[in-house]
């Protein structure tokens, strides 16, 4: 049975002015993430029909994914999740072709589907306009229905997260996987009640590993607190996590992290790897395991410490089984789970607050 979406968990002061600790914010809408996933699909009965309807009116023989920032790791997910279950080829538009160029390349018969947490950056609004005077229909995904995104699509489908006020996106980000993960899946004909009773039993899941990582995170944290360096590496979908793993690190905590395919980070990072650099290794995945696996492996050799998400195949790794009986394709929904605590934790212990990070706002209005 579906519940209903409970408050926050923002400490006191959070609502009236602020919180009064570091990083309040961003610990709160983690764990609000499970109660919001809940309300996707039966918080707007009819924008779902609509928009499975508009997708397949399209007729595509191309998906076109608009997006920006942990958006554009959402529609990374998308990319691989359309080319596997609809067997359409999927790709990432580049917004200052249009915004900053005002070049529109010549699509097929295709269909934009366009993420955005806020919906108003200006150049993902003039990407949106430009496929859509070339004939491409538009839906959007955002947290906010007045957005320009909003307003400008065919059918808008709402993120139902809530007010998003740490400057670090976590809840707007794993409801946007899962707003791609259930648009492809009905499209591809699934029904809308049994993906809703799907994602009730992820949250379920969901609740009980935050729960552990509560307990585990903080001593990874602890052990990887002066690490400057940390590579995150996946496959498949989770290259989604490896990016977004790795940003929420960045911006947090400040640590020069970057998220690769194991098969990419063979090619030079592992030459950068060394014994202060931290690898993140995502294994929860079949896909694609052996390559993450084999890459920890010689991480390792050169001195590297190891975490691994996943279900403890890395030898010698530190593991946090964050997704075992899941199926792949939402293993990413819970693997950055751990990664978004450890981004908080990290921050905390070296002194910077992942709400209000440095330089950073929540809204980018890149051109």
């Amino acid at each position: 049975m579906r519940r209903a979406v409970t408050a926050s968990g923002a400490p006191d002061g959070a609502a009236a002015g602020g919180p009064t600790v570091p990083g309040a914010l961003m610990r709160a809408e983690i764990a609000e993430q499970p109660a919001r996933w809940r309300e996707l699909i039966p918080s707007q009965p009819d924008a779902w029909p609509a928009a499975v309807s508009a997708f397949r009116a399209a007729a595509p023989e191309l998906v076109a994914f608009v997006a920006r920032g942990s958006s554009d790791h959402a529609a990374i997910y998308g990319q691989y999740l359309v080319q596997r279950v609809l067997g359409l080829p999927a790709l990432l538009t580049t917004p200052s072709m249009h915004s900053v160029l005002g070049v529109t390349p010549r699509f097929p018969a295709a269909v934009q589907v366009a993420i955005s947490q806020s919906g108003r950056s200006p150049d993902l609004v003039a990407t949106a306009v430009a496929l859509r005077n070339a004939g491409l229909p538009l839906v959007s995904i955002t947290n906010d229905g007045s957005s320009g995104l909003a307003t400008l699509a065919d059918v808008h489908l709402d993120l139902a997260a809530g007010p998003e006020r740490s400057v670090a996106a976590t809840k707007s980000y794993t409801a946007e996987l899962l707003a791609v993960h259930t648009l492809v899946r009905a499209v591809a004909g699934e029904d809308l009640a049994a993906l809703a009773d799907e994602i009730d039993g992820l949250a379920t899941r969901a609740e009980a590993l935050l729960e552990r990582v509560a307990l585990d995170v903080p001593p990874i944290a602890d052990a990887s607190a002066q690490t400057d360096r940390v590579l995150v590496v996946g496959r498949g979908t989770s290259m989604a996590t490896a990016k977004e793993g790795a940003l929420k690190l960045m911006e947090t905590a400040g640590i020069a992290a970057s998220g690769w395919s194991a098969a990419d980070a063979t090619h030079g990072p592992l030459g950068q790897v060394d014994d202060e650099t931290l690898v993140i290794a995502l294994t929860g995945s079949h896909a694609g395991r052996a390559s993450v696996v084999d890459f920890a492996a010689a991480a390792r050799e050169r001195g590297a410490r190891v975490l691994e998400i996943g279900p403890s195949v890395v030898e010698g790794a530190t593991s946090l089984d964050a997704s075992t009986g899941v199926p792949d394709e939402l293993v990413p929904v819970l693997e950055v789970l751990p990664l978004q605590v450890l981004a908080a934790e990290l921050s905390a212990r070296r002194g910077t607050d992942p709400d209000r990070p440095a330089g950073l706002s929540k809204v980018t209005l890149t051109r």
